[in-house]
């Protein structure tokens, strides 16, 4: 993944307001009503109340008789007869030498087993010419069996002149063992090289200009690993390459065509952490009357109470009784974690059966790489989707015209009433506030520097679903994929957009996007950068005369790609002239 931009980024002027920050409500405090309405994180990592088992067991802390007790051997059921004991000698003695031998296989070494306590000291034999048949470890105590040997069944009950019998059969058909081991690896090996045809006729890239990260498509157009999928990457008319992202997945879909734009690790399975509640509000509204009352009960209640400390939520308590419509309104203005707990137990009882609920719907709408263990998003094992599903999932949840409203509603206010106290949202979708044409969308956060969103935006009646997973730069990186899939790459910043005293909630959380600079510039693998005020990227012999020869102080931002003026010429326009290189010599000149 790209490293973030270098600390000289981040000189900018600081704002020349203070803002007194407002932070986020938390679980454990009760909110008067007359309170004004405060901002407040994403949810937080939390640790478990109650500790889990590890999976692993730490070899250091075995005590010495568990060891003992995991590598010792069964002792078999019962001793060799004397006559038993003179067949087994007799039988090594007719076996042939090992250099007549005409198989493959492999040749287990002579050492004989330690003796056991009270036996006789075992012959030893010298000679390497001769296949072995040592007797199996004994008792001291000669124990007969339970019934006559005719009546035992089971495959290691067989007597030994039975089994040394067969043996020698199966040694006299080498061919048929040679026909028989052929047989099991053409089945082994068909259906490998069927699925690998398959495979290469089934996955469908159309190439662009991007770039490759981690041997994966970066809407690139790349073949990407075998994961069971077919994907269709169309760019957009525009000589812009492709963006490369901070995120660890990303993907860019026409909502109106369904076609997809950009994918970069399209089906890694990641946490998607609040944009869970996309799923909670789409049964929801589905299987839910909007003006429905929900009371939280002592059931209820108890699953609230499981919530850390420290957890996104609306504040509703328990008695109180809220409208579904309500409710959605915190589940995703405010990412209210108890508000998705009250919706999944007042709709289904309790949790366990809303989320089978949410697993199912998944399904049916083709997310396969999702998996859901709660309805609000915080960190569990086996919760986790990709940056497909979530394109699929803010596909369809957005063209639900209520949840297309309330997620693009930026302040709400539910009124005090008998029945429960007043709350004002606002909702905690920042892209929402300052980019052009964003009409809905679903953030996560968990506190760190995971952030994850699904972003709606409309511009020229052109409709795009945005998403990127596992990212500390959410606003450049979502920018940009917006920017490229609309082919517009005016300046927009929300460091500027804060700077002119407009309102963006929770910007105290990222000092105000002081880092959000035209001169950011993002580096490539290519030894190229790319510079994502202009959306266009400078590499090879270009780069090198660029840095020597004034950087954007003379030449300023690059303006269009690098093209071949003939099969030796590369030239790149830039703000003030044209730069030519020669790459045979890797010379350049200004132009």
């Amino acid at each position: 993944m790209y490293r973030t931009p270098q600390d000289d980024d981040e000189s900018a002027e600081q704002p020349t307001h203070q803002e007194e920050p407002r932070r986020r409500k938390r679980a454990t405090s009760s909110q008067p009503s007359n309170l004004t309405p405060q901002y407040f994180g994403e949810e937080q990592l939390q640790q478990p109340k109650i500790r889990r088992a590890s999976r692993y067991l730490d070899p250091a802390r075995i005590s010495p008789a568990t060891s003992a007790r995991l590598t010792r051997v069964e002792k078999p059921l019962y001793r060799h007869s004397s006559s038993e004991k003179d067949l087994l000698t007799e039988t090594s003695t007719r076996l042939p030498r090992v250099d007549n031998l005409k198989t493959t296989g492999r040749i287990t070494p002579n050492v004989a087993p330690p003796e056991l306590p009270g036996e006789e000291p075992r012959p030893q034999t010298t000679t390497d010419a001769k296949i072995m048949v040592v007797q199996r470890k004994r008792k001291s105590v000669y124990e007969p069996p339970s019934k006559p040997r005719r009546h035992l069944k089971k495959p290691y009950m067989i007597p030994s002149r039975i089994r040394q019998n067969r043996l020698q059969a199966l040694g006299q058909h080498r061919s048929l063992l040679l026909i028989g081991s052929g047989l099991v690896l053409l089945l082994i090996i068909l259906p490998i090289i069927s699925h690998l045809l398959s495979t290469q006729t089934a996955t469908s890239i159309v190439p662009n200009s991007g770039t490759s990260i981690g041997g994966k498509t970066s809407g690139t157009g790349q073949n990407l690993p075998d994961t069971g999928h077919d994907l269709v990457i169309v760019p957009p008319n525009s000589n812009h390459p492709a963006p490369p992202v901070y995120a660890t997945s990303a993907f860019l879909m026409d909502a109106d065509t369904g076609q997809v734009l950009y994918a970069h690790n399209p089906f890694m399975h990641l946490p998607m952490l609040s944009t869970t509640k996309l799923m909670t509000a789409t049964l929801a509204v589905e299987q839910g009357n909007l003006n429905q009352k929900i009371t939280i009960t002592n059931a209820i209640a108890h699953d609230l109470d499981q919530l850390s400390a420290d957890s996104s939520v609306m504040g509703v308590k328990k008695g109180e009784t809220y409208t579904l419509r309500d409710l959605l309104y915190g589940l995703m203005l405010v990412s209210g974690n108890d508000a998705a707990i009250v919706i999944a137990d007042g709709l289904d009882g309790n949790l366990p059966t809303f989320v089978a609920k949410m697993n199912a719907r998944a399904a049916q709408l083709g997310m396969h790489d999702t998996h859901y263990m709660n309805p609000h998003g915080l960190l569990q094992d086996n919760h986790y989707s990709s940056a497909h599903d979530l394109a699929i999932i803010g596909k369809y949840a957005f063209s639900l015209p209520i949840i297309h409203q309330i997620s693009g509603t930026r302040e709400y206010n539910i009124p005090q009433t008998s029945e429960h106290a007043a709350h004002d949202m606002f909702n905690g979708d920042q892209f929402l506030w300052w980019y052009p044409g964003v009409d809905a969308g679903k953030p996560g956060y968990d506190g760190i520097r995971d952030f994850v969103q699904v972003i709606s935006c409309v511009r020229n009646n052109h409709h795009l679903i945005g998403v990127t997973m596992n990212t500390v730069d959410w606003w450049t990186d979502m920018r940009d994929l917006m920017n490229w899939g609309f082919s517009s790459f005016n300046w927009v910043s929300p460091r500027d957009y804060y700077l002119s005293n407009q309102t963006i909630p929770y910007a105290y959380d990222w000092n105000y996007f002081v880092k959000d600079q035209r001169t950011n510039t993002i580096p490539l693998g290519n030894q190229g950068r790319y510079y994502i005020y202009s959306g266009y990227s400078i590499s090879g012999p270009m780069l090198n005369y660029f840095d020597k020869s004034g950087s954007l102080k003379k030449f300023g931002y690059p303006m269009g790609p690098a093209t071949a003026s003939t099969d030796t010429l590369m030239t790149q326009k830039f703000e003030h002239g044209t730069i030519q290189c020669n790459l045979t010599s890797k010379q350049c000149t200004t132009g």
